[in-house]
C-alpha cells in the first residue's frame, strides 16, 4: 500500500509541475532575463514609424525583465505589426461615428525563425482597438505596451493570442 501512495504522489506532482509550467505567469516568469533583439520592417524603419513604435517597446520589454541585446546571440526576437483600416460609421453611446480598427501584434520568435515580409511571428499578442481618431500617439503607446505585456504573459512557443486594447482608448 505504501509503494502505491508513493506512485500517486509521484503522479500527482507531475501532473501540478506540468500546469503549474503552462500557465501564463510560469511562461512569463520563463521569458525574464532573456535577451531580445527588436527586429523592424524597412518600411516601418524608412518611413519613420519606428521612431515611435520602438521606446514603448523598450520600456515594456525592460519592465518585463528582458535584456536588450546588441547584435546576433539575442534568445528572442520581437517584432511589432502594426494594422489600420479607413474606418467606416459605426454606432455609439453619442450617435453615429467614423470609427477606425487600429490592431497591434507584439511578436516573439526565436533567432532561427525567419519571420516574413508581412511580419508574421512564430507568436503574437493581437490587440484590437476601435478608436476615431487612429493617429493618437498617447493610444499607440499603450497599445504597444499592452500588447508587449500580453504577449510575454501569455507566451507560447507557437500560436497568437487576441485580446482586447479599448482600456487605451482616450476621449
Amino acid at each position: 500500500m505504501r509503494m502505491l501512495d508513493r506512485g500517486f504522489l509521484s503522479v500527482f506532482v507531475a501532473i501540478l509541475y506540468f500546469f503549474c509550467l503552462n500557465t501564463p505567469g510560469a511562461l512569463a516568469g520563463s521569458l525574464a532575463g532573456k535577451t531580445y533583439i527588436i527586429e523592424m520592417s524597412s518600411s516601418q524603419s524608412a518611413s519613420g514609424y519606428a521612431e515611435y513604435l520602438v521606446p514603448p517597446m523598450v520600456r515594456a520589454l525592460d519592465a518585463a525583465g528582458l535584456k536588450s541585446k546588441n547584435g546576433p546571440g539575442a534568445d528572442l526576437v520581437v517584432n511589432l505589426v502594426t494594422n489600420s483600416d479607413v474606418g467606416q460609421w459605426m454606432k455609439t453611446k453619442s450617435g453615429r461615428e467614423w470609427i477606425y480598427t487600429v490592431r497591434i501584434t507584439a511578436g516573439i520568435s526565436r533567432p532561427s525563425y525567419s519571420i516574413p515580409y508581412e511580419g508574421t511571428p512564430e507568436f503574437g499578442a493581437e490587440l484590437t482597438l476601435l478608436t476615431p481618431n487612429s493617429d493618437r500617439e498617447d493610444e499607440l503607446a499603450c497599445m504597444i505596451r499592452l500588447a508587449v505585456e500580453t504577449a510575454i504573459a501569455h507566451y507560447k512557443p507557437v500560436g497568437r493570442y487576441k485580446a482586447s486594447g479599448q482600456q487605451c482608448l482616450r476621449q
